[in-house]
Formats: C-alpha cells, sequence, structure tokens
C-alpha cells in the first residue's frame, strides 16, 4: 500500500499539475514529486518514527496532501487521515491515486473528534498544526483520549525570538497576520510551553528535538490525571473519578 503504481509519467505530471497548490513534496512516481513548499522529508528524518508499523494505528490530523500519512502506511501501519479542509481542496487525492493508496481520509476539526466515533490509535501525529489552533489547551485534551501509545507534536516555536523566555511554558499570541502573514497562526509557544502543555494534557515527553524556529516532541500517554479539571474549564462532561 501506498507504494509507486504503474502510471505514464505525463498522466501524472497532467494530475499534479491539476491541483494549483501543493504543500508537500510527495514522490507520486520514480522521480516525479509534488511541488509543495514543505520539506517533508526533513521533519520525517526528525521524527524518527518506527520503520516497522506493521499492525500498528494511526491518526495523522492536519493531514493536508498526505506525506506523513502515506509514509506510515508505506511502512505498514493502517492510517486514518484527517484535515478540516475538503479532500478537492488538497492534493491528498491526486496523491492517493498515484501512489494507489488505502489511508482514509475524513474531513473534521480538531475539535470535533471524538475516540467514540473514530476509535483510538497506537499513534497520533500532529505536525505543522498546533500553534493554527486558537485553543491549544482545548486541542491537546481532545487528542490524549484518541492516542493509546505515542504522541508526536510538530509546531513553530519562538525560543529564538523570546531567548529571555526559552526555559518558560511561555506563548505568545499572533495577533492578525503578524506570524509569517498567516492569518491562521494563532500562537508562538517556546518548546518548554509545548513540554508543559503536553504534560497537562496526560502525556509524558520522552524525546525533544529542535530545528531552527520549529520544535518536534515525542509524547507516551500516561494516566491523564488532570482531564476531571480541564472539562470542567472547557465546559464539557465532567468524567468519573474512580
Amino acid at each position: 500500500m501506498g507504494e509507486f503504481r504503474h502510471i505514464e509519467p505525463q498522466a501524472a505530471r497532467h494530475l499534479i499539475a491539476g491541483h494549483p497548490t501543493w504543500y508537500h513534496r510527495i514522490e507520486v512516481a520514480p522521480g516525479i514529486v509534488t511541488p509543495g513548499i514543505n520539506d517533508s522529508e526533513r521533519t520525517l528524518a526528525a521524527l524518527e518514527l518506527p520503520e516497522d508499523l506493521r499492525g500498528k494505528t494511526v491518526l495523522d490530523i492536519g493531514t493536508r496532501d498526505g506525506f506523513f500519512a502515506f509514509a506510515c502506511e508505506r511502512r505498514g501501519a493502517d492510517v486514518l487521515a484527517v484535515d478540516y479542509m475538503p479532500v478537492e481542496a488538497t492534493g491528498f487525492g491526486i496523491a492517493a491515486q498515484l501512489l494507489g493508496s488505502q489511508v482514509r481520509y475524513q474531513r473534521e476539526n480538531i475539535y470535533n473528534l471524538r475516540a467514540e466515533t473514530i476509535g483510538s490509535f497506537d499513534i497520533v501525529l500532529m505536525l505543522g498544526l498546533l500553534y493554527h489552533l486558537p485553543d491549544l489547551v482545548g486541542a491537546l485534551s481532545t487528542v490524549r483520549p484518541l492516542c493509546r501509545d505515542r504522541l508526536y507534536v510538530e509546531s513553530h516555536v519562538c525560543d529564538v525570538d523570546f531567548p529571555d523566555l526559552a526555559d518558560k511554558p511561555f506563548a505568545h499570541f499572533c495577533q492578525g497576520s503578524s506570524l509569517n502573514a498567516d492569518p491562521t497562526n494563532y500562537w508562538a509557544p517556546t518548546t518548554r510551553c509545548v513540554e508543559a502543555m503536553l504534560d497537562e494534557c496526560g502525556f509524558s515527553v520522552s524525546k525533544t528535538t529542535r530545528l531552527g524556529s520549529r520544535s518536534i516532541c515525542e509524547a507516551a500517554a500516561t494516566v491523564d490525571s488532570g482531564r476531571y479539571y480541564r472539562a470542567i474549564a472547557l465546559g464539557e462532561e465532567v468524567p468519573t473519578i474512580d
């Protein structure tokens, strides 16, 4: 699954050119790569995901064109890809067609995801997503019941911009289009802030990797002792404490 399928190079290039905006660079046939702006291979290498994911389930939240979802499928995982955008607005469908992929795509907002409807997963990916979310703790709290084992968070961070605060759990609010001229960028947390929020939401960070102005946190799902109080704060149904 997700391997190259036989298709004429001209036909593949025609399909790729039919989508106006690519974010991920995906090799969909030998020597044919989608023209994305994101150096996805660099991030994949830094994630250090297991090479063998056979028997594992993966949830890729904010999948966009699907690079990481397809990468996990190639390693043997059963993958659900989620994005708030309709699939036609991304390059996912074209890439999946060219790769012969069986990755499932679901259009949904992260805040609406529930284990009761989509299940829980061995591995959850939140790559290039966190800083686009207005409610950071709410998002991580939503993700916790979806994750059985490992969560990987890759995010823009502000350690370089605020060096005096780099060791503090600090997040800078990015008003309007102040971060990279993009109005969908809400927050620029420090790496320490990402780690602290993960700890608050029932995860234990096992590894952190810095990549310039970005950080990757690998975390294990642990006992979520703060769920009761977050549910009250978020106006959700309060879980029963045994």
